[in-house]
């Protein structure tokens, strides 16, 4: 937990309007500088711009006080590196376009037009790549993609023309995976 305590005893609407102007995402505390012992944020870390990282047990590893002046006690990055310092299990937020594993997606599916694609390559690097549409007597109708698949997700459309309404495959190999999607074109 991160505190940013309100030392002079301010409102609750003052606490708010600091949040706001600073653009402080941490919560901030309210009458820091109240109490007689140890919870008198004001007698342990002084009067201005101070910040103090405290974990479940109540240590505290990081207070502006003791290595900058007033007024430019505020450093992101060091609040960040204390915060990181207490994590024990970290997560990640995965971009939209990082796949866990190979896969081959059809939308809309059934369809009326044209079906777009989607191969995904979750390792690190480009992988040959090719991804044609078969009926189902095995005749290739289009080939949509024949060349490296970037990590990621790699997008196609297939225009469905001139097939006409029915199932139809989609396969694709990237790498040494073979993977297959049925779609149903309808009318």
């Amino acid at each position: 937990m991160v505190l940013g305590p309100d030392l002079f005893d301010g409102s609750a609407a003052q606490v708010g309007q600091f949040g706001d102007q600073t653009g402080a995402t941490y919560p901030l505390l309210l009458n820091g500088g109240l109490g007689a012992g140890n919870e008198n944020m004001f007698t342990a870390y002084g009067d201005r711009d101070n910040y103090a990282v405290i974990n479940k047990q109540g240590i505290v590893r990081y207070n502006a006080f003791d290595h900058w002046p007033y007024g430019d006690r505020f450093h992101l990055a060091e609040l960040r590196a204390c915060i990181d310092s207490l994590l024990t299990v970290t997560t990640d937020v995965d971009d939209a376009n990082t796949p866990h594993a190979f896969a081959l997606a059809a939308s809309p599916n059934p369809a009326r037009g044209a079906v777009t694609l989607e191969l995904a390559n979750p390792t690190d690097r480009a992988l040959a790549a090719r991804v044609e549409v078969y009926d189902l007597a095995g005749r290739s109708l289009a080939l949509l993609w024949d060349g490296p698949a970037p990590h990621g997700l790699t997008h196609m459309t297939w225009s469905g023309m001139p097939a006409a309404p029915g199932v139809y495959l989609v396969r694709a190999r990237l790498g040494g995976v073979a993977l297959t999607r049925r779609v149903l074109r309808i009318r």
